[in-house]
């Protein structure tokens, strides 16, 4: 069975159509979890961001519990395997149902919201439905997905997300028609010198209280020009790769 082994957890994902990638791995190892009680992973696939986070609110608290949603049903139900053969079964409940039928009915509550979204606009047809759905935007958008997010997070809550550059670039100018802003853009450059291909971030809502709300910019690289991890990537993913 194709599976991924971290330190603490391992991940089957031969019944998702998105396997492990290192833009899961960067964006769990990145989002900003101080004061985080309740998550949610919106499109949790294989569980992978949902037990990263249990494993590291498990240092910080006893006392948080995290929903992950998937449309999928194969690849609902290889997440919760992955989750009841994880340390956190009792703080992960997997639900294989449609993000906007449940935003429609969930309350704000939610601490943090993360998400590695599906990337790419309709275009060639992939090779079977359930990969389509989770590559393709299809006629909702990542617009669409961070209204919903931003109806489910509490007031002091924020968003994490991965995209790819160009996109992620396109979602900020459209932010404007949200409550939200962006508050953090962390580029993730693959190898030192070369231009960034994704984008870390983190949205929060906006505060009309504030004289002007900030973006916090940074970098992250995962190779240096010889080849090696970079220490950066090497420190934010320690407590996951095994390689490590």
């Amino acid at each position: 069975m194709p599976c991924f082994r971290f330190k603490q957890f391992t991940v089957a994902h031969d019944r998702c159509a998105m396997k492990v990638g290192t833009d899961s791995i960067l964006l769990g190892a990145w989002a900003q979890i101080g004061q985080v009680r309740s998550v949610l992973d919106m499109g949790c696939g294989s569980g992978l961001l949902a037990l990263m986070l249990a494993q590291r609110l498990a240092k910080e608290n006893a006392d948080y519990q995290i929903t992950a949603l998937e449309l999928d049903p194969q690849a609902a139900q290889q997440a919760q395997q992955n989750v009841i053969e994880s340390p956190w079964a009792q703080q992960i409940a997997v639900l294989n149902q449609d993000l906007f039928a449940y935003a429609e009915a969930a309350q704000p509550h939610f601490d943090l919201i993360i998400s590695n979204p599906p990337y790419f606009h309709i275009g060639v047809d992939c090779r079977n439905t359930e990969r389509q759905t989770a590559r393709y935007m299809a006629e909702n958008g990542h617009l669409a997905w961070l209204l919903a997010a931003q109806n489910m997070l509490n007031p002091n809550g924020k968003i994490a997300w991965v995209l790819p550059y160009a996109m992620a670039r396109h979602l900020q100018q459209q932010v404007a028609q949200t409550a939200l802003y962006c508050a953090k853009w962390c580029e993730v450059i693959t190898k030192q010198g070369k231009a960034p291909q994704r984008v870390l971030l983190e949205f929060r809502l906006f505060d009309r209280s504030a004289v002007q709300a900030q973006t916090e910019r940074s970098e992250i690289v995962i190779y240096q020009a010889d080849n090696h991890y970079h220490p950066d990537f090497i420190a934010l993913t320690n407590a996951f790769y095994l390689k490590f």
